[in-house]
């Protein structure tokens, strides 16, 4: 017992040397998912893990990458917060998710509560650079080619904001407008068909989400006709952060901790938009081939420190997917706020 009580001294003086705080030993250690794409939008969240806003909260936290958007689709998983890890496939305990899989949310599919807005809208429509097309309205009768993850059930179809977009001149998708999908297997060398299929006619506009878009402009294979943000910007979050039902229930310590980590890296990386694009392309989270000018400008663009009410934003969301159908429910968008978001300070 004597021979027990010094080698338990002994770790202690050790954890103590090492600068490891008490009971750390057997911290938690809690998952973040993150998208391993390296997204323009998700600067805020590469930030996190990389600039040490999780440590300064006294929290341990492993980043993994989640899903795939393919592997998520074809599985049937209702958002991208699964990840793999030795035990399996398991549900990240936070991350990110899209305004536009709140259908499934209201359906019951997703175990987890809405904290906190992440950015506004990084999607742009784009069209031939020597393409007559000027605006939405003459976009009618020609077809728009978009993503393959968004589409429904993943996603809505082609974007609610697209939709949005496309009625302000009278048009409707799909009766005044055709969206196709673009394969999976073109997505690694997207310029090369986007530039193809300009060419031959087989679309007039793509909907492309950053850092791709910058990448079609900086070849000038493609020049923008809109982005999301002439539609949306201080209107509508286009994603969100989320935390596991049970820890904001059971922890709400823990998860306003987790909260202010994601809150404070995203003021971080609008306040700093250049070294959060350098930092996140350092540590490989961030293409190296993408332009650092054109990142910074759309980082700017998409207000990760801009302070929005975040009910007040998932009213009319809710409001938005309920009059579209999207969303079927017998509740109202004040309800589904009440059910699906949690403030934390």
């Amino acid at each position: 017992m004597k021979r027990l009580n010094v080698l338990i001294i002994s770790l202690g003086i050790v954890l103590c040397l090492l600068g490891v705080p008490a009971g750390a030993a057997d911290q938690k250690t809690f998952i973040m998912g993150y998208d391993p794409t390296g997204l323009t939008c998700h600067l805020g969240q590469y930030a996190v893990l990389v600039k040490g806003f999780f440590a300064e909260e006294g929290l341990r936290v492993r980043g993994i990458a989640a899903l795939d958007n393919r592997t998520a689709v074809s599985e049937g998983r209702s958002h991208r917060l699964w990840v793999k890890t030795d035990a399996g496939l398991t549900e990240a305990d936070f991350g990110y998710f899209d305004t536009d899989q709140l259908h499934h949310m209201v359906a019951g599919n997703v175990d987890y509560y809405i904290v906190d807005g992440n950015h506004f809208g990084c999607w742009s429509v784009m069209v031939a650079p020597d393409a007559p097309i000027q605006s939405a309205a003459d976009l009618k009768g020609k077809t728009i080619e978009i993503l393959p993850y968004a589409v429904e059930p993943f996603l809505l179809h082609g974007h609610m904001w697209l939709h949005h977009w496309l009625k302000a001149p009278g048009l409707d998708a799909p009766r005044d407008i055709t969206l196709t999908t673009l394969p999976w297997e073109a997505l690694p060398s997207l310029n090369d068909y986007v530039a193809e299929g300009f060419k031959t006619g087989k679309f007039d506009a793509v909907a492309i989400g950053e850092p791709r878009t910058s990448l079609l402009e900086d070849k000038h294979v493609a020049r923008r006709l809109v982005t999301q943000n002439e539609t949306t910007y201080n209107n509508e979050f286009c994603c969100l952060t989320v935390i596991k039902r049970a820890i904001v229930d059971n922890d709400p310590e823990t998860a306003a901790k987790i909260a202010r980590a994601f809150r404070h890296a995203r003021e971080w990386a609008g306040q700093h938009p250049r070294e959060a694009v350098l930092a996140a392309q350092a540590a490989g989270y961030y293409g190296a081939a993408v332009p650092v000018e054109a990142s910074v400008k759309a980082a700017k663009s998409l207000g990760f420190d801009h302070q929005l009410d975040v009910a007040q934003a998932l009213e009319q969301a809710f409001k938005t997917r309920i009059e579209s159908g999207a969303i079927k429910t017998n509740k109202t968008p004040q309800e589904l706020v009440r059910l699906y978001y949690r403030k934390i300070e």
